[in-house]
């Protein structure tokens, strides 16, 4: 792969920015926890894999939860994204995730996570096929956890209705649609995983938070994201019915600082047969 391919969102280069920023709001509204797949994080010789990983957040996060030896692989399309040096025992790679994984890969970790990038990969692929993708990289007793948003669950007023539709046009002509979330688990349980939870975690921001703080911070992660959906939108001459995205994440923004805002989260889990 010669040439990074073109990202999702326009303006890649504030991409790192927001999503540690996100990865903020999201782990306090989580009450601190980034894995509910019941894995035991402090048993020794644990190879983690992270899909989208872009500066590899999440492996640094929940490396204070791991005991040595440890394998740590994060994996993202975009290469410009990776740190400039590995911290210990991490490995970055580019892969895309519309393609098969590696043949040396499959039945070797366990834990596969990816968080809120199967939209990344749904033009050459569908979300189906990227699960089972993913799958296959499970070793028999390991674990998968997978989280997206489900757009398709939010209440709002008229600006948040707007950018939510304009959401849903953009990823429905990136290739995915607005299901995937919620058909994870089905998948997870087609491939054959037991123990399939399916968690709807609903996160509040702005003046639905309890906390003025963390609601002003998680609204302002959602106008950037909308700031890059109408960039989107545009770019790929996306049309959206009924909706001006002239201004959209600024009455957006509004509207959720006095209103409030808000999107379940669905985290999808389960393990691979041990046999």
């Amino acid at each position: 792969m010669s040439e990074e391919p073109q990202y999702l969102l326009p303006e890649p280069g504030k991409e790192i920015a927001r999503l540690t920023e996100q990865d903020a709001v999201v782990t306090h509204m989580m009450n601190n926890k980034r894995i509910l797949a019941p894995i035991d994080l402090a048993k020794p010789g644990l190879q983690i894999l992270d899909s989208g990983t872009a500066d590899g957040l999440f492996l640094r996060r929940i490396q204070p939860l791991l005991t040595e030896p440890y394998t740590l692989l994060g994996y993202d399309v975009m290469k410009s994204f990776f740190p400039p040096a590995a911290p210990p025992h991490t490995t970055f790679a580019i892969h895309d995730i519309s393609e098969p994984w590696p043949a040396e890969l499959r039945d070797t970790c366990d834990l596969v996570h990816q968080r809120l990038t199967i939209p990344g990969g749904a033009k050459k692929a569908t979300p189906r096929e990227i699960v089972r993708y993913l799958c296959e990289l499970v070793k028999p007793g390991g674990w998968i956890q997978l989280v997206e948003m489900d757009i398709t669950g939010t209440v709002h007023g008229a600006a948040m209705r707007d950018a939510w539709a304009a959401t849903a046009a953009f990823l429905t002509a990136a290739g995915e649609g607005t299901d995937y979330a919620k058909s994870m688990a089905g998948w997870l349980r087609e491939e054959g995983f037991e123990d399939v939870q399916d968690v709807h975690v609903e996160l509040e921001f702005g003046a639905r938070a309890d906390d003025a703080e963390w609601g002003a911070r998680g609204a302002k992660v959602m106008v950037e994201a909308f700031v890059g959906v109408v960039g989107a939108c545009k770019m790929m001459n996306v049309e959206v019915p009924l909706v001006n995205l002239e201004g959209l994440p600024e009455r957006a923004q509004e509207e959720m600082m006095t209103q409030g805002g808000g999107y379940p989260l669905v985290f999808a889990f389960g393990r691979k047969p041990a046999t």
